[in-house]
């Protein structure tokens, strides 16, 4: 799709592209009539070139559309404009729980509380009869003050129809062996995906890892799930129960609810959880397991001749095939769809995944209100590239002739906007709250961004380099491990972003020490000033 940004789709200016899948691009916009910031998911109009993705598209719609809950991501509008179809929903400034997991490790109490919402919505979904089919932490949204939301129902099926066909479709990565298989599921499934969501948020990684979407699928049918405490030593035995009990191969060994898998979570790490199968030494103190020789990964996972599409957060969208040995049955999974046993070669998972081809509603990742609008033409608008925008709450705006950003007022210092740190090589702007635990810097300057980074990272000891990805815009995001005190600075980590603008490098910096790195707070603090940011153009 063309550049949108400055665009009118509907009644909505587009603002920035803030996140991108396998088969839709989401931009913050302007709904100008009522004021007000939202997200619009916009899908590429080849879409509307399939006869038949308007119908399952508009089915789907009238389904989700009756979701309506407390801790379900609103939407507010639908429709299409030259041919692109959009939707608007409630724009979110907490992000995601994936980007709060790549922040540090949560703490079990504070994961309590947005795993337990996330759990509720689940149970409504289901009493709706309706199964997600794709929960993981990219999917699960938190607004300012932490509270959490279920988003992307756009592949979720109604229990008993065929609305999106028997395709093996979703994410391998979280995906319950009998979903991986190709099976009829219901409920059961979510609460797999669910155990897999808790355990990535206690240890910061998923349970399995492969080289491929296959091998992803034949670990969940086939693998054990490692235990907690290989990753994280301080976990008690009950919520190590949690976990095993979620994610039993067998359907009928889980839990019958979220709600039920919550309750004993929150229970565990209260030192109260309840009997059932699965739980042990109900009523007495804490444990935690010792830490054991870590089980390697298996080497004979048939994984050649693999073809699959898969989106950046590894979503099947596409299809595989595989030779090597047909994947074993499932035990005690009652299911009116057999496993084709007389063509050993063509399990019926492979079917499956074969005949996600056809399912185009992986991008379509959130419920919609379908409100049938008139066809409206994509015109451009004129938007002013250096106008500021209006800060988040309890901040305040920083507007220079290069830059503009919001700070939380809380970090600005006293009868200033910055505290000035600029030399002959950089402009440098910092802002930081009293305590030292965090600061947001911003440096603009001439050298070029290899030498930046050479000259103020690569060159410093203290700093070990995490990892590192390009963000569709061209940003350049680097996060660093601070190891140890430099200066005032304390062992924790650096966030740092990379903009080229009129042949000059802005760099912003987002730091948080290890003692606040799970403050909820501060870290939707430093996503608000990041999304805040704009380079200015010359004029």
């Amino acid at each position: 799709m063309a550049n949108l940004i400055g665009k009118q789709i509907g009644p909505y200016t587009i603002l920035e592209e803030i996140g991108r899948g396998g088969m839709a691009t989401v931009y913050s916009a302007m709904q100008t009539s009522m004021n007000r910031k939202i997200a619009i998911k916009v899908l590429p109009p080849h879409f509307m070139h399939d006869p038949g993705f308007l119908e399952r598209f508009e089915r789907e719609v009238d389904v989700i559309a009756h979701l309506e809950h407390p801790h379900i991501l609103p939407i507010y509008d639908y429709g299409q404009a030259e041919g692109v179809p959009y939707i608007a929903m409630r724009y979110l400034g907490g992000g995601s729980l994936a980007q709060r997991i790549r922040r540090g490790l949560p703490e079990l109490e504070e994961i309590d509380k947005p795993f337990t919402q996330v759990c509720q919505a689940l149970d409504y979904a289901h009493q709706q009869s309706v199964i997600h089919r794709d929960l993981k932490p990219g999917n699960i949204m938190l607004d300012e003050t932490g509270n959490a939301y279920l988003s992307d129902f756009g592949i979720a099926r109604v229990m008993g129809s065929n609305l999106t066909g028997s395709a093996i479709i979703g994410t391998p990565a979280y995906m319950s062996p009998e979903q991986a298989h190709g099976l009829n599921i219901d409920g059961r499934a979510d609460i797999y995906s669910m155990g897999i969501v808790l355990f990535e948020l206690i240890t910061g990684r998923e349970p399995f890892q492969a080289e491929t979407p296959m091998g992803l699928l034949l670990m969940h049918i086939n693998e054990t799930m490692p235990p907690i405490y290989e990753f994280r030593q301080d976990i008690p035995i009950e919520v190590q129960d949690v976990v095993d009990k979620a994610t039993s191969k067998n359907p009928d060994d889980r839990y019958s609810s979220a709600g039920q898998m919550a309750r004993a979570f929150s229970a565990a790490i209260h030192g109260q959880a309840p009997a059932g199968p699965g739980i042990r030494n109900v009523g007495a103190p804490l444990a935690v397991k010792p830490r054991q020789t870590p089980r390697p990964n298996p080497t004979n996972i048939p994984t050649q001749n693999v073809r699959a599409e898969i989106d950046d957060s590894r979503t099947i969208i596409g299809d595989v095939t595989t030779g090597g040995t047909p994947i074993p049955s499932l035990p005690k999974v009652d299911t009116s769809e057999k496993i084709n046993q007389d063509v050993p070669n063509r399990p019926r998972m492979l079917w499956g995944v074969v005949a996600a081809v056809v399912v185009l509603l992986v991008g379509i990742t959130v419920p919609v209100v379908l409100l049938n609008p008139p066809a409206q033409q994509v015109v451009t608008v004129t938007v002013d590239p250096n106008a500021a925008p209006t800060p988040f709450r309890s901040a305040v705006l920083v507007d220079q002739s290069n830059y503009s950003l919001s700070i939380p007022q809380t970090w600005m210092p006293l009868n200033a906007s910055f505290v000035d740190q600029s030399d002959a090589q950089r402009q440098y702007h910092l802002w930081k709250p009293d305590d030292g635990t965090v600061y947001a810097a911003l440096s603009i300057t001439d050298l070029s961004q290899e030498d930046y980074i050479e000259q103020y990272y690569a060159n410093q000891s203290e700093y070990t380099l995490i990892d590192e990805a390009p963000a569709p815009d061209g940003t350049l995001r680097r996060s660093y491990r601070v190891t140890n005190a430099v200066g005032d600075v304390q062992p924790g980590q650096i966030d740092v972003f990379f903009r080229t603008q009129s042949n000059e490098l802005s760099v912003l910096e987002l730091y948080t020490s290890d003692s606040d790195a799970t403050n909820r707070t501060t870290l939707t603090a430093l996503q608000l000033i990041l999304d805040s940011w704009r380079v200015k153009t010359e004029a």
